[in-house]
């Protein structure tokens, strides 16, 4: 059975599935040279992305989709969607700055929304982490120079949040010598989730999306 979460997130995945798909397929051309891949912290409402492209005064591509996991698929976004795809199947034509998430739907609507043990836990966090490891040496591979992560904020369920503990030490403790730049998310949240997070309890207002913007291009070279 579906936790009353992901009942929740299914439900305004699809009530919302037209505006995700409308910000989440940008083509790229000559004159971008900035890419977002990633989920619905980034393609539900598009806040993000249009924050970034308005203060940047310069187009982003953008192929982030919600629901979309980094290993696997499900019934909003399927495998052929998944993050490492959304990066694979991109013209990198002028890109040289990756911005991205992901790993928070494998949890929510992928295989470890199953987990019941720490070990299982671990598991599905090591799946992701070589997934992203390996996602990461693709985008240098093509040149990328910067690559910046943004991390997930605490949403005031106790689960998730012990989980994306775990995950956001091990990316602080690791992704610097990765060459990766980590956006930690959850100071900016912290005593602020009424005004900056839905009522759905996990997606960004638009006063939380500006947030992120601000976040993301305070780490832009």
């Amino acid at each position: 059975m579906l936790s009353l979460k992901k009942l929740m997130l299914v439900a305004l995945s699809f009530t919302l599935i037209s505006t995700a798909f409308a910000t989440g397929g940008g083509g790229s051309s000559s004159s971008k040279n900035k890419m977002i891949i990633g989920d619905s912290i980034f393609a539900l409402s598009g806040d993000i992305h249009a924050y970034l492209e308005d203060d940047l005064n310069e187009n982003i591509d953008t192929h982030a989709r919600s629901g979309c996991q980094m290993n696997g698929g499900n019934l909003i976004c399927s495998s052929y969607y998944a993050v490492p795809r959304q990066y694979s199947r991109a013209s990198k034509r002028g890109i040289k700055t990756v911005i991205f998430n992901g790993g928070g739907n494998d949890f929510l609507l992928g295989d470890g929304g199953d987990c019941r043990t720490e070990s299982c836990i671990d598991g599905v966090l090591e799946a992701i982490e070589e997934t992203i490891a390996n996602l990461v040496a693709d985008m240098k591979d093509d040149g990328m120079t910067q690559l910046i992560y943004l991390g997930y904020y605490y949403v005031n369920d106790a689960d998730n949040d012990a989980i994306n503990l775990k995950s956001m030490t091990y990316k602080q403790a690791n992704y610097a010598a990765m060459g990766v730049d980590f956006i930690d998310a959850r100071p900016s949240f912290s005593g602020n989730e009424w005004r900056y997070i839905g009522s759905d309890g996990i997606h960004p207002t638009a006063a939380g999306s500006r947030v992120l913007a601000n976040l993301i291009k305070a780490e832009l070279n």
